[in-house]
């Protein structure tokens, strides 16, 4: 019974159990991230579970990243290999992090490293005006709607109100504390499989 095999020859009983105890995913979701990650290449995927896949794969297959604003932050913060591509097991990491079962403190974890853009370990007024840049982007005049001086206010209003450390930019200690405060982000940091 122990290592049984599943609908999937890559995915046996056992590593199936060890998934649904090590994400916030049901068998069930774990499925059909499967299904469709299988489907990039099957060939692939069946010589190797750990095969990693570029990002214009991924996205042929996983629609809920298209158009999403922090899309190549996602690719690199998930990919294990710091390669932009996504192995079957950055792909359950990213959907176990977007899943509503997934605790708000490990979210804010995730969320502090996509948005922290630059990767200095602060968020930053450069990494805020990114961040209004990314919200605020109109696709179809090509164009950001705010201005920059507009962009530049609104990162120093977050910044003064925020004022935990003084440093100019925001740790993840601090991060942590203030997502605590806005229960939203669990329903704004999520995605439908």
């Amino acid at each position: 019974m122990g290592s049984s095999q599943t609908k999937y020859p890559v995915l046996t009983e056992d590593v199936l159990e060890d998934y649904t105890m090590l994400t916030y995913l049901s068998k069930g979701e774990i499925y059909h991230v499967l299904k469709k990650f299988h489907s990039i290449d099957p060939e692939k995927v069946n010589a190797n579970l750990s095969h990693r896949f570029p990002k214009e794969d991924i996205l042929r297959k996983f629609d809920v990243l298209k158009n999403n604003p922090y899309q190549d932050r996602m690719f690199r913060v998930f990919s294990s290999q710091k390669d932009d591509c996504l192995s079957f097991e950055d792909i359950l990491d990213m959907c176990s992090v977007m899943s509503p079962d997934c605790p708000p403190d490990v979210k804010a974890s995730w969320a502090f490293r996509i948005f922290d853009i630059d990767e200095d370990n602060q968020i930053t007024k450069k990494d805020i005006i990114n961040i209004i840049d990314r919200l605020t982007w109109d696709p179809t005049n090509r164009a950001n709607i705010i201005l920059r001086e507009d962009k530049i206010k609104i990162a120093n209003i977050i910044l003064d109100e925020i004022k935990l450390d003084h440093s100019g930019g925001i740790g993840f200690s601090e991060f942590k504390f203030i997502i605590s405060r806005v229960p939203e982000l669990s329903n704004s940091f999520y995605f439908r499989l």
